[in-house]
């Protein structure tokens, strides 16, 4: 799909200016930007609840956030930590 867009200056210009940073074409940043935020169509994965080893796994089909996954590693290694100490 071909689309113009007309930005403003100070937008094509910060665009212009992300893309030299990752050493990427513009069309690939804004390629990279538009599929990464797309809606979500009526056929797009519904939230299933389902059990893996015994866990119950909420699969939405999309990532987690990092700082996400960072969070919950260091609540999981403090309790851990409690835990082998006795105070839990």
């Amino acid at each position: 799909m071909t689309v113009t867009i007309n930005l403003p200056q100070n937008v094509e210009q910060a665009y212009l200016a992300a893309a030299r940073t990752k050493g990427v074409s513009v069309d690939a940043l804004v390629t990279d930007v538009l599929v990464s935020n797309a809606p979500v169509s009526d056929s797009a994965q519904r939230p299933e609840l389902v059990e893996e080893q015994g866990i119950p796994v909420l699969r939405t089909g999309l990532p987690l956030d990092p700082p996400v996954v960072s969070d919950t590693l260091d609540a999981i290694r403090r309790e851990r930590d409690l835990s082998v100490l006795g105070r839990r």
